[in-house]
C-alpha cells in the first residue's frame, strides 16, 4: 500500500497547524479561521481518496527479450469489476525503478480498458518493472492512496550482435544444420534453454521452464564430437572500464551468435558468472547471460586463466577482455596445446589507443589491426563494430 500525504499535502498540514496555532497564541481569528479552512480542506481529499476503484489491472510486455536501443510495449488492461461506474485513477508501473504514471479515465460498470506505454531500453541489462499499483489523487494534489495490482516483472536487453564470420573450427557433417540424432550414443549433450521456433521437436520441450517464462522453452543439444568455440568474456574491472566492457559484451556475443548461427556449437564462459542467481532471475539463452553480465572487481588475471583451464579442451578458444597484457598474452598463447585456434580480441577504453590502433582510428574510423603473436592471433578493437571488422579480417585471412 502506497497512502498518505503528499509533499504538498505535508506544507498544508504544516500550514494550517501553524496557523491555528498563532491565532490561538495572539488572539487573531482570521488566522483561526484559516486554519479550520485548511483542516475542512485536508478533510475533504480525505474523502475523496478513499473512494477506491474495484478494478483488475493485468501487465503485459512484447517483447520482453529485445536488443539495447529498441522499445518494447507495454499493455495494460484494466477492468472494472464493480457493476457500478469506477472513478478515475492513475496506474503507475516503475521501469528500473523509476515511476511512470498513467492516467485512467473513469470507468462504466464492468467496463474495460487497454493502455499502452513505450518501455525504452537504451542500455543493455535486465530491466525490472513494477510493482504496478492504482492511485487515486485528490484535485488539490494533498493525499495519494495506493495498492498494488500487479507483481514485478522484467525485460532482457541483450547487446548489440555485429556481422561476424565464424571461425574455422571444422566442418559440419549436415550441410543444412547439426544432425544430434544421427551422432553416436553418448556424444549428444544438453547445452541451454532457448525459446520455442517452428519445427522444434515437443519432445525437447522444459516444461518447468516453460511455465515460470511463459512462453515455450527447449533444450538445446550440442553434438561433443563436433569442433566447440568456447568465447570466454574477461570482466575484471582492472581490465576494462565500463565503456569498453560494454562493446567488449558486443563483442563476445557476436563471436557466438556467429558460431551457432553457422551451425556449430559456441560455449560462452562469463568471469565471475554466478548460475543459481541468473536461475532464480529466469535466465533461459546465453544471449540472456550476457545481458546480465556485470564487471567484478577482482584485477588478477590468474581468475581468467583459472576459468580458461577449466573449459573443457577442444575446438577454439576466443577471450574477449581489455588492453593487451603481455603476461597474459603469454599465458594464453600456451593454450594451443588445448585449442586450436587460440584468438584474443582485446578491447580498448577510451584512453587506450598506444601503438594498436591508427593515430586518427577514433576521428576517421580506421579499422583496427589483426595481427599473430606466437601461438595465436589478436585483434584490437576500440568498439563492438570495430571489433567485427577486424575479425573478419582476421578470418578470411585465415582462410586464404
Amino acid at each position: 500500500m502506497n497512502s498518505g500525504l503528499t509533499r504538498a499535502g505535508w506544507g498544508w498540514l504544516a500550514g494550517t497547524v501553524l496557523t491555528g496555532v498563532a491565532g490561538r497564541a495572539f488572539g487573531y481569528r482570521a488566522l483561526h479561521a484559516v486554519s479550520v479552512g485548511g483542516a475542512a480542506v485536508l478533510l475533504a481529499a480525505a474523502a475523496y481518496v478513499l473512494i477506491r476503484p474495484r478494478v483488475q489491472v493485468t501487465r503485459a510486455v512484447r517483447p520482453d527479450r529485445l536488443t539495447a536501443g529498441e522499445t518494447a510495449l507495454g499493455r495494460l488492461t484494466v477492468r472494472n469489476l464493480a457493476r457500478w461506474p469506477a472513478p478515475g485513477f492513475v496506474l503507475v508501473d516503475r521501469i528500473g525503478g523509476r515511476p511512470v504514471p498513467l492516467r485512467v479515465a473513469g470507468l462504466a460498470g464492468g467496463d474495460r480498458r487497454t493502455v499502452h506505454y513505450p518501455l525504452p531500453a537504451p542500455r543493455r541489462g535486465r530491466i525490472e518493472l513494477g510493482p504496478l499499483t492504482v492511485e487515486r489523487h485528490d484535485p488539490f494534489g494533498l493525499l495519494r492512496r495506493g495498492q498494488v495490482h500487479a507483481a514485478g516483472a522484467a525485460i532482457w536487453v541483450h547487446p548489440v550482435v555485429h556481422p561476424m564470420r565464424p571461425l574455422p573450427v571444422g566442418r559440419v557433417p549436415d550441410f543444412e544444420g547439426r544432425r544430434t540424432e544421427a551422432a553416436r550414443s553418448g556424444t549428444v549433450t544438453f547445452s541451454s534453454l532457448r525459446e520455442y521456433v517452428p519445427g522444434d521437436d515437443p519432445r525437447r520441450i522444459h516444461w518447468r521452464t516453460t511455465a515460470r517464462a511463459g512462453t515455450l522453452i527447449v533444450r538445446e543439444h550440442i553434438d561433443t564430437t563436433e569442433p566447440t568455440t568456447t568465447v570466454v568474456l574477461d570482466t575484471r574491472a582492472a581490465a576494462l572500464d565500463p565503456e569498453a566492457f560494454e562493446h567488449a559484451v558486443q563483442a563476445a556475443a557476436s563471436v557466438a551468435e556467429a558460431t551457432t548461427r553457422a551451425g556449430c556449437p559456441a560455449r560462452v564462459v562469463i568471469l565471475g558468472e554466478d548460475p543459481a542467481r541468473l536461475a532464480r532471475l529466469g535466465a533461459v539463452s546465453t544471449l540472456d547471460r550476457l545481458a546480465a553480465a556485470q564487471r567484478t572487481p577482482d584485477g588478477d588475471p590468474v581468475r581468467l586463466l583459472e576459468a580458461v583451464q577449466r573449459t573443457p579442451a577442444g575446438g577454439a578458444l576466443v577471450v574477449v577482455t581489455g588492453p593487451p597484457e603481455p603476461a597474459l598474452a603469454s599465458r594464453l598463447a600456451g593454450q594451443r596445446r588445448r585449442f586450436t585456434p587460440v584468438a584474443v580480441l582485446a578491447v580498448l577504453g577510451a584512453e587506450h589507443c598506444g601503438d594498436h590502433c591508427a593515430d586518427d582510428c577514433a576521428d576517421h574510423g580506421a579499422e583496427p589491426p589483426a595481427y599473430r603473436r606466437p601461438g595465436m592471433v589478436q585483434v584490437t578493437a576500440r568498439t563492438g563494430a570495430q571489433a567485427a571488422q577486424a575479425w573478419d579480417q582476421m578470418v578470411l585471412g585465415e582462410l586464404r
